[in-house]
């Protein structure tokens, strides 16, 4: 058992290491979102490359596939990011350089980066595709627009066609952008439905024998849940895994200790994520209607075997008969 729990944590690891495309600065992805940022088309030829949104619109990305030498365009049109045969290339004499350190533009660049100057190219990977922060393609502000603010249940496009600029072996053309500001969840509704669930469990546990002897299975089914929730954290996967292996050693070795220390660990990691009903986008493998779903499951479960499992122990329990001596 040791040395399988081990030998998971290491294929998760590796799992979650993947190789990824050259980074230019700035604009880290975060784990929620509620603007929806979608490539929508190009103005101009595009041919040989490919642009979308990743990041939850963190970032751009670019892939340079049958085109010989791609220019992404800065915001005073100088020169800013090259793709080329040896790979890619950032002007750190380009304002965007500076600007896109952080999300909000926050940085004044130097005298020395400017439209007009050289540009002083730097060899970011020998790839074909790169990831950048563009301020053309979320809004500018911690605080929504006005009108959002007012009616934030209201779904709203706040850029309907932004455009990133590029140069194309030499070609004209753009990225088309859309942004747009989407509802968060009800996510009172949500925490209601979860209470009223959890409690008929932890009733349930508590008062039946047969239901009880069932919780290794749900402290297996919570733990997997749990782990299909966690979204991107490498950290947070790693502790789900944890969780999901201590479950199935319960399952095996019909310890109960283990089934509840799993679901301690669940619980804490979806009591720590209630983040996800507070946005509408959320990162990781699944959708934010998904994510909640199994945060939702992972919470009622393994939230419902710690407080019966309490309630055992504050029981009292029935004082033993002295038998009569004979």
């Amino acid at each position: 058992m040791k040395r399988s729990f081990v030998g998971a944590l290491l294929i998760a690891f590796v799992l979650l290491s993947p190789a990824s495309p050259a980074l230019a600065h700035g604009g880290d992805g975060g784990a929620s979102s509620d603007y929806e940022v979608v490539v929508t088309g190009y103005s101009g030829d595009a041919t040989g490359v490919v642009v979308r949104s990743v990041d939850l619109g963190s970032r751009i990305e670019l892939v340079r596939t049958t085109a010989k030498e791609v220019i992404v365009t800065g915001y005073s049109a100088e020169p800013y990011l090259r793709l080329d045969s040896k790979g890619v290339w950032e002007n750190f004499n380009s304002p965007a350089h500076y600007l896109n350190l952080d999300r909000f533009a926050s940085k004044t660049p130097p005298e020395s980066a400017s439209a007009d100057a050289t540009p002083d190219w730097h060899l970011m990977s020998s790839g074909s595709s790169v990831r950048w922060h563009d301020h053309r393609t979320h809004w500018m502000s911690s605080t929504p627009r006005e009108d959002v603010v007012a009616q934030p249940d209201v779904e709203r496009v706040i850029f309907p066609a932004n455009k990133v600029d590029l140069s194309i072996d030499g070609r004209v053309a753009s990225a088309i952008v859309k942004v747009t500001w989407l509802p968060p969840p009800n996510k009172t509704g949500w925490l209601m439905a979860i209470s009223a669930l959890a409690a008929l469990l932890i009733v349930g546990l508590v008062l039946s024998e047969r239901l009880r002897r069932l919780v290794p299975v749900l402290a297996a089914l919570g733990a997997l849940a749990g782990l299909a929730g966690q979204g991107s954290s490498s950290t947070r996967l790693l502790m789900a895994t944890a969780a999901v292996l201590l479950a199935a050693a319960a399952l095996r070795s019909a310890r109960p200790q283990l089934s509840l220390i799993s679901s301690v660990v669940v619980a804490a990691l979806s009591v720590t994520r209630l983040e996800v009903f507070e946005h509408e986008l959320m990162q990781g493998a699944l959708a934010g209607t998904g994510q909640r779903i199994a945060i939702s499951v992972a919470l009622i479960i393994s939230a419902s075997i710690v407080f019966a499992q309490i309630v055992a122990w504050l029981s009292p329990k029935p004082t033993p008969v002295a038998r009569p001596a004979e």
